[in-house]
């Protein structure tokens, strides 16, 4: 597969012999690391940029759709070294102004680095914000299941990868020759609400990778609740 391209690709993750990532839903919860909170099935992604571990993003570069492989990643493959100076010294100051209780173990955000807390002695807190997988040989299997190539299919994976948080199935999309109309209802559009800058980078990237479109317009929908309402019941 070429740098850029768009894939779902399915994959287990191991430590050892103990998973600790995977796409299977069945599997995650056979070894016990199951979460609610996680959309299971195949995930899609764009090769090359950076969204899988180094060494698996280099993989699908030599992949073909339905092609599947075991990988043993040494760390600077995977989750990189363990680096001494990312194990840093925290007032105990800094949690009790963030309303934080700190207990070993852990984990924490600060600043934007997710560490995990190693100990505590004396108001000073000790955190080691490298992976928890860092300095760790790794092995997946990684299987490619599909390529995105059609225009509706791209639009929305693009929109599932750059805004998550949106149900794709509530947004409609009207394609034409040089034109995309994303249609939004309010729902949508209130969640949207804030969001310009995510809109543009999903319309530049519809824009670059289908090239006869020369413009993509987010067409916002609210409707009359009342008379809706009232239609219905003359019905």
């Amino acid at each position: 597969m070429e740098k850029g391209t768009i894939a779902k690709v399915s994959y287990n993750g191991y430590v050892g012999e103990k998973l600790f990532d995977t796409t299977d839903e069945e599997l995650s919860k056979k070894e016990g690391i199951y979460n609610p909170n996680i959309t299971y099935g195949p995930v899609t992604i764009i090769v090359g940029q950076g969204m899988l571990v180094p060494g698996l993003d280099e993989a699908l570069l030599d992949m073909e759709v339905g092609e599947e492989r075991e990988l043993e990643l040494p760390p600077e493959k995977a989750f990189g070294k363990r680096d001494p100076s990312k194990i840093k010294i925290v007032p105990i100051k800094e949690f009790k102004m963030r309303r934080i209780n700190p207990v070993v173990g852990m984990p924490i955000t600060i600043d934007n680095q997710v560490g995990k807390i190693v100990s505590i002695n004396s108001g000073r807190v000790l955190v080691d914000f490298n992976h928890e997988l860092a300095g760790r040989t790794v092995k997946y299997t990684l299987k490619v299941e599909d390529i995105v190539e059609e225009p509706e299919d791209i639009v929305k994976e693009l929109i599932k990868l750059y805004i998550p948080r949106l149900n794709i199935e509530d947004i409609t999309l009207n394609i034409s020759d040089k034109e995309i109309n994303i249609y939004l209802p309010e729902r949508v559009a209130m969640t949207m609400e804030g969001s310009p800058i995510l809109k543009k980078v999903v319309a530049n990237e519809i824009m670059n990778r289908l090239e006869n479109i020369e413009k993509v317009s987010y067409i916002e929908e609210f409707i009359n609740e009342n008379k809706k309402s009232q239609e219905k019941s003359n019905d």
